[in-house]
């Protein structure tokens, strides 16, 4: 995704889309979403008991880093500085795996996570706090949209290290496990392998992943997605490019517009708790919720050792297959209106974490793909109030009623007020509105303000039509 200073998010509320067929189903999974602006995540990384997304804008210096549950919710689990102090940027990351345990010359600890920030990678390694891993020596990598990936295909000459490539000057960079935690703080040293260029101008590359050895004749190379190449048989631009591991350069390996990443297919299949084995996600939608939409394993059957491409143009996924000849591409899925961004099928070579005795609280906020919003409040489910020292028993909560409410207006604002001497929660705030005479929602605020006798939340809805308040 180009940068983007400004963000407009709007929610259209559709009957139904007819006439598109789509070779694979996909299913929305979590709306992770950074809470100021709204707009989704943009990477995403996988494992049977892990499930990470770096939020893609920010009020703050720093990125959220969120962790993601089984059930779709999420919750802050880290924070990284943001390139350029602030705003929108694109932080991709990769979780080490067994493989990477067999890197030379030296090893990377399974189950740690590595995110991008510009020329920095971080390691994050929980409850550890993120700590500095390397820096990458190239102005290309100054801004956003620094990719990483760990080869994990033997025989490839990467040796099971890490792997960067910086969009801005297409430099491609090798990554040794001598940084970080496990050795004393210092920076890991950090190799060329080489550049794309095209006319002697660089490539701007994403999504990068070494493709096995048996995927034709670019089999056992560095694969990357470059959404802007304009030299195409086709003439539309975008294309993939692959390198070796000494550096020598093939383009327009295969012509997809606007794509995004490259997504090799395990042969083996394997999932997430939730029972999907790809998350895609999606960072701004004209059409449908932003956040992580997740497929399941009847999507790949036979497919394993193959490539899929999204795209960040609207073309959807493409599945990318050597038929002994040639190299061939045909449409996989599409998400429509939704902004491709980061992808990860789940690894199974990430092992699962020795269970602790305290599980970290999540927040779980409802998101579906029928436009009903429900907002829970992050704050801690039951605050009590204490006038004296002297212990009291906790009283119970009470369920505050909201009777249902039908308005038309540009602004309505609901007020809820609790003047019991108990701290409450509001729960079950729903929003419903008719898809055949209402399409669109452009802004949801929702505020709540508490002291020790008197919680109040405010509801403010600015719609087009028709809007029914449930209690």
């Amino acid at each position: 995704m180009k940068r983007k200073t400004t963000i407009t998010l709007t929610i259209a509320a559709l009957l139904g889309l007819t006439g598109v067929l789509y070779a694979a189903s996909h299913s929305f999974f979590s709306p992770v979403q950074d809470p100021t602006y709204g707009a989704g995540p943009v990477g995403v990384s996988a494992a049977p008991a892990d499930l990470i997304a770096t939020e893609y804008c920010t009020n703050t210096t720093l990125t959220n880093v969120d962790k993601v549950t089984c059930q779709g919710g999420f919750a802050v689990l880290a924070q990284i500085p943001t390139p350029g102090g602030g705003g929108c940027a694109e932080l991709y990351m990769t979780i080490a795996s067994t493989v990477a345990a067999n890197a030379i010359p030296v090893p990377f600890a399974p189950r740690d996570y590595f995110i991008t920030a510009g020329p920095n990678i971080w390691q994050l390694r929980p409850p550890n706090p993120p700590t500095l891993f390397a820096a990458i020596p190239d102005a290309g990598c100054g801004q956003d949209h620094t990719g990483i990936t760990f080869d994990k295909v033997p025989g490839s000459g990467f040796d099971f290290n890490m792997i960067v490539t910086c969009r801005y000057s297409g430099g491609v960079w090798k990554v040794a496990g001598d940084g970080g935690l496990d050795h004393g703080n210092a920076l890991a040293t950090v190799t060329n392998i080489g550049f794309f260029t095209h006319n002697g101008q660089p490539r701007g590359i994403e999504g990068a992943a070494v493709v096995p050895r048996t995927f034709g004749p670019r089999g056992g190379e560095l694969w990357v997605a470059d959404e802007d190449y304009p030299d195409t048989v086709s003439t539309i631009p975008g294309a993939l490019h692959s390198m070796d591991s000494n550096g020598n350069v093939h383009l327009n390996v295969v012509e997809w517009n606007g794509g995004e990443a490259v997504l090799v297919i395990p042969d083996s299949p394997c999932t997430f708790c939730s029972g999907g084995e790809l998350f895609q996600a999606i960072t701004l939608d004209n059409f449908g919720p932003v956040g992580l939409y997740q497929y399941f394993p009847t999507n790949f059957t036979g497919l394993g050792g193959n490539v899929l491409v999204p795209s960040e143009t609207g073309n959807g996924t493409a599945l990318v297959q050597f038929n002994g000849t040639n190299y061939v591409t045909s449409f996989f899925d599409n998400i429509p209106g939704g902004i491709f961004e980061g992808a990860s099928f789940a690894d199974c070579d990430v092992p699962t974490p020795t269970p602790t005795s305290t599980p970290a609280a999540t927040f779980t906020p409802t998101a579906t793909a029928t436009a009903t919003f429900t907002p829970i409040p992050t704050a801690t489910a039951t605050a009590t109030f204490t006038p004296t020292p002297t212990p009291t028993p906790t009283p119970t909560p009470v369920t505050i009623g909201v009777t249902t409410k039908t308005f038309s207006s540009t602004k309505v604002t609901i007020t809820f007020q609790n003047n019991t001497a108990v701290g409450q929660v509001l729960t079950g705030l729903a929003m419903t509105w008719p898809q055949a005479t209402n399409g669109n929602l452009t802004k949801i605020t929702f505020n709540v303000f508490t002291n020790a006798s008197n919680y109040t939340g405010t509801a403010t809805f600015n719609p087009f039509g028709s809007v029914t308040m449930l209690p």
